[in-house]
């Protein structure tokens, strides 16, 4: 087979906190600023581990208040939440508490 696991995880976080440039530089060694996610992307990336073969589909949700109903859906049947944050704006950590933690409670199914 491709790959012995698939893993579905969900980069979540305020908008401007850099989940696609972390998800691009991730995936593909490359990093640039990129321009707000609308809705929702993905890329996979494979990773050995433990002579396994992991198929990873992460998934970037948009971090704009206005495009959040679109994320609900995509919480379902995640393995992992990576919850990102910028370490120059502390707002963006404290609402990890504030509002991506009670979103993970409301719309995660595990």
């Amino acid at each position: 087979p491709e790959f012995d696991y698939l893993f579905k995880l969900l980069m979540i976080g305020d908008s401007g906190v850099g989940k696609s440039s972390l998800l691009l530089s991730f995936t593909s060694d490359t990093f640039e600023d990129l321009s707000p996610t609308i809705g929702v992307d993905f890329k996979v990336k494979y990773v050995n581990m433990g002579g396994k073969k992991l198929k990873l589909a992460i998934w970037d949700t948009a971090g704009q208040e206005r495009f959040r109903t679109l994320t609900s859906s995509y919480y379902r049947g995640a393995q992992g939440i990576i919850m990102v944050y910028d370490v120059t704006r502390r707002d963006t950590f404290t609402n990890l508490r504030d509002v991506w933690a009670k979103e993970i409670d409301l719309y995660s199914t595990n």
